[in-house]
Protein backbone atom coordinates (compact mmCIF):
# COMPACT_ATOMS: atom_id res chain seq x y z
CA UNK A 1 0.00 0.00 0.00
CA UNK A 2 0.86 3.56 -0.58
CA UNK A 3 -0.22 6.76 0.91
CA UNK A 4 1.34 9.53 -0.58
CA UNK A 5 1.03 13.16 0.92
CA UNK A 6 2.84 14.33 -2.05
CA UNK A 7 0.37 13.31 -4.57
CA UNK A 8 -2.71 13.02 -2.65
CA UNK A 9 -3.27 9.30 -3.42
CA UNK A 10 -3.76 5.96 -1.70
CA UNK A 11 -2.90 3.15 -3.32
CA UNK A 12 -4.46 0.05 -2.76
CA UNK A 13 -2.19 -3.04 -3.37
CA UNK A 14 -4.35 -6.11 -4.40
CA UNK A 15 -3.13 -9.72 -3.91
CA UNK A 16 -1.08 -10.88 -7.24
CA UNK A 17 -1.76 -7.62 -9.08
CA UNK A 18 1.27 -5.93 -10.14
CA UNK A 19 1.05 -4.39 -6.69
CA UNK A 20 5.13 -4.49 -6.20
CA UNK A 21 5.81 -3.40 -9.78
CA UNK A 22 3.69 -0.26 -9.13
CA UNK A 23 5.23 0.56 -5.90
CA UNK A 24 8.54 -0.06 -7.31
CA UNK A 25 7.96 2.57 -10.64
CA UNK A 26 6.43 5.16 -8.06
CA UNK A 27 9.06 5.34 -5.85
CA UNK A 28 11.51 7.85 -7.35
CA UNK A 29 8.42 9.86 -7.46
CA UNK A 30 6.95 9.99 -3.92
CA UNK A 31 7.78 12.64 -1.09
CA UNK A 32 10.36 11.89 1.69
CA UNK A 33 6.88 11.30 4.60
CA UNK A 34 4.80 9.69 1.97
CA UNK A 35 4.19 5.73 3.17
CA UNK A 36 4.87 2.44 1.81
CA UNK A 37 3.95 -0.45 3.43
CA UNK A 38 5.54 -3.93 1.91
CA UNK A 39 7.90 -4.24 -1.43
CA UNK A 40 10.88 -2.21 0.49
CA UNK A 41 13.15 -4.95 -0.40
CA UNK A 42 12.19 -4.98 -3.99
CA UNK A 43 12.93 -1.02 -3.27
CA UNK A 44 16.56 -1.55 -1.79
CA UNK A 45 17.26 -4.34 -4.36
CA UNK A 46 16.84 -2.17 -7.01
CA UNK A 47 19.47 0.53 -5.74
CA UNK A 48 17.08 3.18 -4.10
CA UNK A 49 17.63 4.26 -0.48
CA UNK A 50 14.53 4.03 2.02
CA UNK A 51 12.79 7.87 2.30
CA UNK A 52 12.40 9.44 5.43
CA UNK A 53 8.92 7.74 6.69
CA UNK A 54 10.40 4.52 6.24
CA UNK A 55 13.79 5.28 8.30
CA UNK A 56 11.65 6.47 10.95
CA UNK A 57 8.95 3.50 10.69
CA UNK A 58 12.22 1.88 11.82
CA UNK A 59 12.74 3.40 14.77
CA UNK A 60 9.17 2.26 16.19
CA UNK A 61 8.57 -0.04 18.97
CA UNK A 62 7.01 -2.66 17.08
CA UNK A 63 9.51 -2.39 14.49
CA UNK A 64 12.68 -2.59 16.62
CA UNK A 65 13.32 -5.98 17.03
CA UNK A 66 13.10 -7.38 13.56
CA UNK A 67 14.93 -3.70 12.68
CA UNK A 68 18.04 -4.23 15.01
CA UNK A 69 18.34 -7.70 12.84
CA UNK A 70 18.56 -5.82 9.91
CA UNK A 71 21.09 -3.47 11.00
CA UNK A 72 23.35 -6.20 12.37
CA UNK A 73 23.41 -8.47 9.05
CA UNK A 74 24.09 -5.08 7.16
CA UNK A 75 26.94 -4.43 9.38
CA UNK A 76 27.92 -8.26 8.87
CA UNK A 77 27.52 -9.25 5.25
CA UNK A 78 25.89 -5.58 3.47
CA UNK A 79 23.23 -4.85 1.22
CA UNK A 80 21.64 -9.06 1.38
CA UNK A 81 18.44 -10.36 0.52
CA UNK A 82 18.19 -11.18 4.15
CA UNK A 83 18.69 -7.67 5.22
CA UNK A 84 16.24 -6.32 2.66
CA UNK A 85 13.54 -8.75 3.82
CA UNK A 86 14.13 -7.75 7.53
CA UNK A 87 13.71 -4.07 6.65
CA UNK A 88 10.62 -5.11 4.82
CA UNK A 89 9.50 -6.96 7.57
CA UNK A 90 10.16 -4.20 10.31
CA UNK A 91 8.06 -1.46 8.73
CA UNK A 92 5.10 -4.08 8.20
CA UNK A 93 5.32 -4.67 11.80
CA UNK A 94 4.81 -1.17 12.77
CA UNK A 95 1.38 -1.50 10.90
CA UNK A 96 0.38 -4.87 11.74
CA UNK A 97 -1.55 -3.77 14.89
CA UNK A 98 -3.55 -1.21 13.21
CA UNK A 99 -4.02 -2.03 10.20
CA UNK A 100 -4.33 -5.81 9.23
CA UNK A 101 -1.90 -9.31 10.20
CA UNK A 102 -1.07 -8.42 6.71
CA UNK A 103 -1.07 -5.03 6.30
CA UNK A 104 0.14 -4.63 2.76
CA UNK A 105 -3.36 -5.84 1.98
CA UNK A 106 -5.15 -3.93 4.55
CA UNK A 107 -8.83 -4.08 3.91
CA UNK A 108 -10.84 -0.68 3.39
CA UNK A 109 -12.11 -0.76 6.36
CA UNK A 110 -9.16 -0.56 8.38
CA UNK A 111 -7.49 1.74 6.34
CA UNK A 112 -10.14 4.55 6.54
CA UNK A 113 -10.32 4.08 10.33
CA UNK A 114 -6.35 4.44 10.60
CA UNK A 115 -6.13 7.62 7.93
CA UNK A 116 -9.19 9.06 8.38
CA UNK A 117 -8.28 12.22 6.61
CA UNK A 118 -5.95 10.64 3.53
CA UNK A 119 -9.58 8.56 2.84
CA UNK A 120 -11.52 11.03 2.80
CA UNK A 121 -9.36 13.59 0.99
CA UNK A 122 -7.04 11.19 -1.31
CA UNK A 123 -7.46 9.61 -4.75
CA UNK A 124 -7.95 6.31 -4.00
CA UNK A 125 -6.81 3.56 -6.77
CA UNK A 126 -5.86 -0.29 -7.24
CA UNK A 127 -6.07 -2.81 -10.28
CA UNK A 128 -7.85 -6.14 -9.75
CA UNK A 129 -7.34 -9.37 -12.13
CA UNK A 130 -9.53 -12.29 -13.79
CA UNK A 131 -9.59 -14.23 -10.73
CA UNK A 132 -8.90 -17.55 -12.66
CA UNK A 133 -5.78 -15.69 -13.60
CA UNK A 134 -4.96 -14.66 -10.55
CA UNK A 135 -5.46 -18.03 -8.35
CA UNK A 136 -2.95 -19.57 -10.83
CA UNK A 137 -0.80 -17.18 -10.09
CA UNK A 138 -1.39 -17.53 -6.27
CA UNK A 139 -1.06 -21.24 -6.85
CA UNK A 140 2.69 -20.51 -7.94
CA UNK A 141 3.58 -17.57 -5.87
CA UNK A 142 2.65 -19.92 -2.74
CA UNK A 143 3.85 -23.32 -3.54
CA UNK A 144 7.26 -22.49 -4.97
CA UNK A 145 9.36 -23.25 -1.88
CA UNK A 146 7.22 -25.76 -0.69
CA UNK A 147 9.42 -29.58 -0.89
CA UNK A 148 7.23 -32.34 -3.24
CA UNK A 149 4.33 -31.65 -5.45
CA UNK A 150 1.34 -29.45 -4.54
CA UNK A 151 -1.19 -29.67 -7.72
CA UNK A 152 -2.98 -26.80 -8.58
CA UNK A 153 -5.96 -28.48 -7.53
CA UNK A 154 -5.14 -29.37 -4.31
CA UNK A 155 -4.19 -25.55 -3.33
CA UNK A 156 -8.09 -24.67 -4.42
CA UNK A 157 -9.05 -27.21 -2.01
CA UNK A 158 -6.98 -25.17 0.64
CA UNK A 159 -7.89 -22.39 -0.42
CA UNK A 160 -12.04 -22.81 -0.31
CA UNK A 161 -11.44 -24.59 2.87
CA UNK A 162 -11.60 -28.29 2.38
CA UNK A 163 -8.62 -29.31 3.55
CA UNK A 164 -6.65 -27.81 6.46
CA UNK A 165 -3.22 -27.41 5.14
CA UNK A 166 -2.22 -23.12 6.01
CA UNK A 167 1.33 -23.78 4.54
CA UNK A 168 0.01 -23.31 1.36
CA UNK A 169 -2.71 -20.66 2.11
CA UNK A 170 -2.17 -17.02 1.81
CA UNK A 171 -1.50 -15.10 4.56
CA UNK A 172 -4.60 -12.67 5.31
CA UNK A 173 -7.27 -12.40 2.93
CA UNK A 174 -7.80 -15.06 -0.24
CA UNK A 175 -10.03 -12.64 -2.10
CA UNK A 176 -9.02 -8.75 -2.69
CA UNK A 177 -12.96 -7.73 -2.73
CA UNK A 178 -12.64 -6.18 0.97
CA UNK A 179 -8.89 -4.34 -0.24
CA UNK A 180 -11.41 -1.55 -2.24
CA UNK A 181 -14.66 -2.24 -0.84
CA UNK A 182 -16.55 -0.99 2.75
CA UNK A 183 -20.06 -2.27 3.10
CA UNK A 184 -19.96 -4.68 0.55
CA UNK A 185 -19.46 -1.19 -1.79
CA UNK A 186 -16.80 0.07 -4.02
CA UNK A 187 -15.31 2.27 -1.80
CA UNK A 188 -12.35 3.46 -4.47
CA UNK A 189 -12.37 6.23 -7.28
CA UNK A 190 -10.52 4.20 -10.14
CA UNK A 191 -10.60 -0.02 -10.31
CA UNK A 192 -7.91 -0.93 -13.46
CA UNK A 193 -7.51 -3.73 -14.82
CA UNK A 194 -4.15 -6.51 -14.73
CA UNK A 195 -5.08 -7.13 -18.57
CA UNK A 196 -4.33 -3.37 -19.57
CA UNK A 197 -2.29 -2.28 -16.49
CA UNK A 198 0.00 -0.58 -18.37
CA UNK A 199 -2.65 1.86 -19.58
CA UNK A 200 -4.32 2.00 -16.51
CA UNK A 201 -1.07 2.99 -14.39
CA UNK A 202 -0.43 6.10 -17.15
CA UNK A 203 -3.96 7.02 -16.59
CA UNK A 204 -3.75 7.23 -12.75
CA UNK A 205 -0.29 8.97 -13.48
CA UNK A 206 -1.85 11.98 -15.90
CA UNK A 207 -4.32 11.91 -13.42
CA UNK A 208 -2.59 12.30 -10.24
CA UNK A 209 0.27 14.84 -11.81
CA UNK A 210 2.95 12.09 -11.04
CA UNK A 211 5.57 12.73 -14.28
CA UNK A 212 6.34 9.04 -14.55
CA UNK A 213 7.30 8.05 -18.08
CA UNK A 214 8.17 4.64 -17.29
CA UNK A 215 6.82 1.64 -18.15
CA UNK A 216 6.11 -0.80 -14.90
CA UNK A 217 9.34 -2.89 -13.51
CA UNK A 218 8.68 -6.48 -12.99
CA UNK A 219 8.80 -7.35 -10.24
CA UNK A 220 8.37 -11.32 -8.31
CA UNK A 221 7.95 -12.73 -11.98
CA UNK A 222 8.15 -16.76 -11.48
CA UNK A 223 9.51 -18.99 -13.65
CA UNK A 224 7.15 -20.88 -15.35
CA UNK A 225 5.03 -21.67 -18.15
CA UNK A 226 1.11 -21.80 -17.91
CA UNK A 227 0.03 -22.48 -20.86
CA UNK A 228 -3.65 -21.88 -21.65
CA UNK A 229 -5.13 -20.88 -18.27
CA UNK A 230 -8.32 -23.35 -19.22
CA UNK A 231 -5.82 -26.54 -19.47
CA UNK A 232 -5.18 -26.56 -15.48
CA UNK A 233 -9.03 -26.16 -14.89
CA UNK A 234 -11.48 -29.45 -14.51
CA UNK A 235 -14.94 -28.41 -13.57
CA UNK A 236 -14.54 -28.79 -9.69
CA UNK A 237 -11.53 -26.03 -10.15
CA UNK A 238 -14.03 -23.87 -11.86
CA UNK A 239 -16.26 -23.92 -9.05
CA UNK A 240 -13.88 -23.52 -6.43
CA UNK A 241 -12.37 -20.53 -7.89
CA UNK A 242 -15.71 -19.19 -8.82
CA UNK A 243 -16.86 -19.96 -5.18
CA UNK A 244 -13.91 -18.54 -3.74
CA UNK A 245 -13.46 -14.92 -5.78
CA UNK A 246 -17.39 -14.75 -6.08
CA UNK A 247 -17.55 -11.26 -5.47
CA UNK A 248 -15.28 -10.02 -8.04
CA UNK A 249 -16.43 -12.76 -10.73
CA UNK A 250 -20.23 -10.83 -9.90
CA UNK A 251 -18.85 -7.46 -9.93
CA UNK A 252 -16.47 -7.39 -12.33
CA UNK A 253 -17.96 -9.74 -14.60
CA UNK A 254 -15.30 -12.16 -15.01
Amino acid sequence: MIISHKYKFIFIHCRKVAGSSIKNTLWPYLGNDDIVIGSLDEVLKNGHELNRKAKKTLCHPRALNVTRKAFLEKMRNGNTKRYRNLVNTAVKAKYKKSLFKNPVHSPAEAVRRYFPYEWDNYYKFCFVRNPFDQALSEYFYQVRSLDGDVTFSYFLKAMAGEVNDPKIVPHGLKSNWPLFTCGDELAVDYVGKYESIEEGFKLVCQHLGIPCQDRLMKEKKAKRDKGEISSWYGEDDIQRVRSIYADEIRFFGY
